[in-house]
């Protein structure tokens, strides 16, 4: 059986561990069978001095996961949006985009949503993660079977 692999990107530094980690649970733990979704926490401890948590390092995995995706779903809630600016979220959309990968964008934010490089390039731009899981599945449930 083929699997299709979802970058989950989105908000980390600023965040807690179950605000970091929460929502792409709930997004793992609805995808269907054969989608899998990809995190980039998976192998980021936390402890300091670890091998992952270099700059560089986190850099090489973000881009090697972004590359590797048969989709990027990029979760930009308003409320950490304002707390921080997800950088990173923003850098790995403009490498969804030049690698042209299928692009979901789930924000609640107007001004970000409305911009038109968004606009412009997100395959799907939504207000809700149950909605992108639904095009997730409509897009890669037949590969999968």
């Amino acid at each position: 059986m083929l699997k299709k692999y979802i970058y989950l990107a989105g908000p980390i530094a600023g965040l807690n561990e179950q605000e970091a980690t929460e929502w792409r649970k709930g997004v793992v733990d609805t995808l269907p069978h054969g989608i899998v979704g990809i995190s980039p926490l998976r192998c980021e401890p936390l402890k300091q001095g670890m091998v992952y948590t270099d700059a560089r390092a986190i850099n090489a995995k973000n881009w090697l996961d972004t590359e590797s995706a048969d989709l990027v779903l990029a979760f930009l809630p308003k409320e950490m949006n304002e707390r921080r600016p997800s950088i990173g979220t923003i850098i790995e959309i403009g490498w969804a985009i030049g690698l042209r990968k299928p692009l979901i964008v789930v924000s609640d934010d107007e001004y970000l949503m409305e911009h038109p490089l968004i606009q412009r390039n997100a395959s799907w731009r939504l207000d809700n993660l149950p909605d992108a899981v639904e095009v997730i599945t409509g897009l890669f449930g037949d590969y999968v079977r």
